[in-house]
């Protein structure tokens, strides 16, 4: 059987003479933002444009659908100076304004390449697609490792079931077989319909799809359909957790289906997550085998050092041992990248969302800090660090204020200035801390807290934290001396929880924006309408209307000030003035809803306010 190949093609042009079955991925073909519109296809050849950039998702993606004997072509302009060249990839994300050049991923990009000898070709009529492709059969039955698990889960001896596989195991055409032998309603979700076409190729049986968002809405309204019925979710890691735990409430038997080291990032972490957070029965179970390429294909064995998706499952977890002596040092990115597997592994293993962007940003990205905790040499905890603030253009800094310009980076002191008028965030330097992992069996032993201590000596005015609320969390910073300053209006799509902001100040400066930053979250936090003020709020509500208050108004009247960020300025001016005079507000804050859709309530607002302040003049 022939192996799936992969080309280097060098050239500034893309080559008229390739035959039309190629599917051109970028700008001319499927574009990189479009690109998981291809998930549950299959290609017999690639072209894949990364003359601009290496983007690492679609890479990935596209790698999957290459059919056996298939040939992945990557288009470059560059070879020998690839390291000099601006990568545009870098603009998702860097956090800056301007493309960067890569030089430590390219190298690593080049080493990969040259690891499996693959052919870097100088004209396009070197590029070998063949004319006569290879055609395999489906297999609608079942192999016998498919058989075997059709079995088990048929038994019904568990209440949820675990499907994990690299891509191109046959885990869709399972499910697939699973519904024709299953005489109950069954229900199917993915985080994208087109995905699971394959699915349905080998269903015979009847099997209804619901979007995820659409599911959680009919349990909550209906959760009656639910009785005796399966529901197989597929991809399931795509799927916010809150998502699956809701789920697995209503539904008796479910099969989360997921694919292990793969462009979305996911992993184990995901089952440890998840796991974690059930209380119910189940099974776990793998397949192995490849179905839609042979065993040991040189393009994914590539596309998996690439990305280095096998980094968590090479990451050493060693016992916890109370008697060992733990070091704890801040590394270079340089010396860092050299031997990346075993942070990489650590982060992927703990967050199950990391993903290829967070490889292109360790390898090349600016203004990090790594911090690394050792017990004889293991690394068994670390923090990822970003460099904020030091910001020194005032008219952006105003801008931001008032909510006129949002530029890349900086998310820590943009959301203070924007949403608690504090300039100073902007100017001041700040390192905010973007992950954090430790070993799942050294976890409780205070080495978090250790890590987070031994920043106290960076040469910034704070230190700055952003997570998604939960008791949990937010106990845990406060016992590293964090201080809660911020909570943002929606949930966070991947927890469900409330996005929060912590400061730890350093200098004196620091410390000062810390003090303000508190008592003024404290003060509006009672006049907020957020779902988590009773439980945070301290002290009595102060209906005072002072000079901040006054500079809400304005940028709420005038700019793009939230309605959210401006509620408790708007409350303690209504307070003090005569009500009539605010009447869509006034309508708004007794019932409770908006007068009109509310992108045209926020507008009415705002007319209201500006039309107060201006009287004052």
């Amino acid at each position: 059987m022939p192996n799936r190949q992969c080309q280097v093609l060098i050239s500034d042009v893309l080559p008229e003479s390739l035959p039309p079955q190629v599917l051109i991925v970028g700008a001319q073909g499927v574009h990189f933002s479009k690109v998981t519109n291809l998930l549950g296809q299959e290609f017999e050849h690639i072209l894949f444009d990364a003359r601009n950039g290496i983007h690492l998702e679609a890479l990935a993606i596209a790698a999957g659908t290459l059919k056996m004997g298939g040939t992945l072509c990557l288009l470059l302009s560059d070879w020998e100076n690839l390291e000099k060249s601006p990568d545009f990839d870098s603009l998702r994300w860097n956090g800056s304004t301007s493309a960067i050049c890569t030089p430590n991923f390219v190298h690593h990009f080049k080493q990969c390449v040259e690891r499996y000898h693959f052919p870097i070709l100088r004209q396009a009529s070197a590029v070998g697609f063949p004319s006569v492709f290879y055609h395999e059969e489906k297999h609608k039955s079942a192999t016998a490792e498919q058989q075997q698990i059709l079995e088990q889960i048929l038994q019904q001896q568990c209440d949820l079931y675990f499907l994990t596989a690299k891509r191109g195991r046959g885990k869709s055409a399972l499910l697939g077989m699973l519904v024709n032998h299953i005489d109950a309603p069954i229900y199917l979700t993915a985080p994208n319909k087109s995905a699971v076409n394959s699915l349905y190729d080998f269903a015979k049986g009847t099997v209804e799809f619901i979007a995820p968002d659409e599911l959680s809405q009919r349990l909550r309204q209906n959760a009656a359909f639910t009785e005796n019925a399966w529901l197989l979710v597929d991809e399931a890691a795509m799927i916010p957790l809150p998502l699956l735990q809701q789920f697995s409430q209503y539904f008796r038997h479910i099969v989360f289906s997921t694919t292990i080291h793969s462009y979305e990032g996911t992993g184990r972490g995901f089952e440890l997550k998840f796991k974690q957070k059930i209380h119910r029965t189940f099974q776990q179970f793998t397949l192995y085998r490849p179905l839609r390429w042979q065993e040991n294909d040189t393009l994914e064995q590539f596309i998996e050092d690439l990305l280095l998706l096998n980094a968590e499952d090479k990451f050493e977890q060693i016992a916890y041992n109370a008697l060992g002596e733990i070091q704890i040092h801040e590394i270079a990115q340089s010396q860092l990248i050299h031997s990346p597997e075993p942070f990489y592994g650590l982060m992927t293993l703990a967050h199950y969302r990391t993903s290829p962007i967070d490889l292109r940003r360790l390898f090349d990205g600016e203004r990090l800090h790594f911090y690394l905790a050792n017990n004889q040499r293991q690394l068994i905890g670390a923090i990822w660090a970003l460099e904020e603030g030091g910001m020194e253009d005032e008219n952006l800094i105003a801008q931001i204020r008032q909510g006129t310009r949002r530029p890349k980076g900086n998310l820590v002191p943009q959301s203070l200035c924007f949403h608690g008028n504090f300039s100073e965030a902007c100017w001041l330097k700040s390192l905010r801390i973007s992950r954090i992992a430790v070993q799942p069996h050294w976890q409780q032993k205070g080495i978090g807290q250790r890590l987070i201590g031994s920043m106290d000596n960076a040469e910034v005015d704070f230190l700055s934290v952003s997570f998604g609320y939960t008791d949990e969390l937010a106990k845990f910073w406060q016992k590293c001396g964090f201080i809660l300053v911020h909570l943002g209006e929606h949930q966070e799509a991947s927890s469900g929880c409330y996005s929060a902001i912590a400061l730890k100040g350093l200098s004196e400066k620091g410390r000062a924006l810390t003090k303000i930053a508190r008592q003024q979250f404290q003060r509006n936090l009672a006049l907020s309408t957020h779902p988590l003020a009773e439980k945070i709020m301290r002290g009595r509500i102060d209906w005072t209307l002072n000079e901040e208050d006054w500079q809400s108004l304005k940028n709420f009247a005038y700019f793009n000030r939230t309605l959210f960020s401006s509620m408790p300025a708007i409350q303690r001016l209504l307070r003090a003035q005569n009500k009539i005079n605010f009447p869509q507000l006034s309508n708004y804050l007794t019932k409770k809803q908006f007068p009109f859709d509310k992108k045209k309530s926020v507008e009415c607002f705002r007319l209201e306010i500006k039309q107060y302040l201006e009287e004052l003049l």
